[in-house]
Formats: C-alpha cells, sequence, structure tokens
C-alpha cells in the first residue's frame, strides 16, 4: 500500500455493503417524495426545488467519502487521496475498455427501455413522473447538479466501497456491487429490475483496472445523453 495511506483497507462484509447502499437510497427516496414537494411549497420553483433536493443526497455521499476517508487513517494530501480513490490516467487500453463500456451501456439502456415499456403496457402500468415538467431554464445549477451527481458517486461507490468490497467477494464484487447499485435508484423502483441489464458494466471495468475514471466518465456521459434528450423531448412539448 502506498505511503500515506491507510495500510490495511479493511473488507466489507455484505450486511455492511447493504447498509452503506441502503442509507442513501432510503435518502434518496425521503428528498424525491418529501423533500421536493416541501421546497415547492414554500416557494421553490419546480426545477429549482428538484435540483435543490438532488444535491442533498449528493452532498451527502460526497461528505460520507469525505469522512470515511479520514477515519481510515488517510493522510489528507492529493497524492493520498488521489490512490486511494483509484483516481488514476488512464491508459489507451483502459479508454478502449471505457469507450467499450458506454457502447454496451447504450445499447443495453436501449433494450432495457423497450423491454420495461412492453411490459408496462402489459401491466397497464404508468411510471410517476419524477422530473420536472416545465422548461430548463437554470443551465448553471443543472451543470453543477450533474458533476455533483457524478462526482460523489463515484468517490462513494467505486471510490471508497468497492475496493473494500473486492477483499470481501474477489472476482465476484462488480456484480454484487452491480446489484446494490441498482437498488440504490428506489426512487424509481418500477426501473431497478431493468437497470439490472446495465449497473454490472461501470463496476466491472473499474474492478478490472483498479481505476475510478473510466466510471466517472461513462457516469457522466450516460448522463449527459439522459439530460439531453429529457431537455428534447420537454422543448418538443
Amino acid at each position: 500500500m502506498r505511503k500515506g495511506i491507510a495500510e490495511h483497507i479493511k473488507p466489507l462484509p455484505l450486511w455492511q455493503s447493504l447498509i452503506f447502499f441502503s442509507v442513501p437510497a432510503l435518502l434518496a427516496v425521503l428528498c424525491q417524495y418529501f423533500l421536493w414537494p416541501l421546497l415547492m411549497g414554500v416557494g421553490a420553483s419546480e426545477e429549482n426545488a428538484y435540483h435543490i433536493q438532488a444535491l442533498v443526497v449528493f452532498v451527502s455521499l460526497l461528505t460520507a467519502s469525505l469522512v470515511a476517508y479520514v477515519v481510515e487513517g488517510n493522510s489528507l494530501d492529493w497524492s493520498s487521496f488521489r490512490h486511494r480513490f483509484r483516481l488514476y490516467n488512464m491508459s489507451r487500453r483502459v479508454w478502449k475498455w471505457t469507450l467499450g463500456g458506454l457502447l454496451a451501456q447504450i445499447l443495453l439502456s436501449l433494450v432495457a427501455e423497450s423491454l420495461a415499456l412492453q411490459i408496462f403496457g402489459l401491466l397497464d402500468f404508468r411510471p410517476p413522473e419524477i422530473f420536472p415538467s416545465g422548461p430548463i431554464t437554470n443551465f448553471p445549477l443543472l451543470v453543477f447538479v450533474l458533476f455533483m451527481n457524478i462526482f460523489s458517486e463515484e468517490l462513494w461507490w467505486r471510490g471508497y466501497i468497492l475496493p473494500r468490497q473486492e477483499l470481501q467477494h474477489g472476482r465476484f464484487t462488480w456484480f454484487v456491487h452491480g446489484v446494490l447499485w441498482a437498488f440504490f435508484h428506489a426512487f424509481k423502483w418500477w426501473s431497478v429490475p431493468f437497470m439490472l441489464l446495465t449497473t454490472w458494466i461501470v463496476p466491472f471495468i473499474a474492478q478490472r483496472f483498479k481505476n475510478t475514471t473510466p466510471g466517472i466518465i461513462v457516469h457522466l456521459m450516460i448522463n449527459s445523453i439522459s439530460i439531453l434528450f429529457t431537455a428534447i423531448g420537454i422543448l418538443a412539448n
């Protein structure tokens, strides 16, 4: 282990993993269904209230990452931080895997979306609306929330948790991690079964190369594409 980083990163038993994923999941549910309408009730716009409630989740994840880093006994310098959270540069080989993972994520997301629509149609189920319905007006806040989303999640899930899970689950870590990451999205519970088609991709690449950076890139691109299509859909209406 590199000097300045805690000598022994402890394995993360499954029961602790369940806590580390379920507490943020519960927070996301509370923010989505209680904090968002509460903020609108005190005068915030639908759009700004949505972003604020999302920031509560992401700031909490980022804070948890930093606190966990300090509690582990790591040094307070960039080199130690970078190595503990595996924020490494990308080789040509890693770039190929990352771009391949991005393509796989896009294709499997389309499959999941098509499958979900067919099943929802058969069940006569219409998912509730979980995004602001009006036009996007506060782009600076939107961009800030996007980056907070990516970096807080990747530092917590792939930077802090995944290395500890690897000591517990070995080569199957990406599978365990991917399943738990899907269930983190319980605030849109109807999508969780279909998300299992894709939530293994980022942890698989992160585990294979012991590098969080590919996950940051794939996660950022996927969420950016989702926001773009949402914006296009709103503008078209």
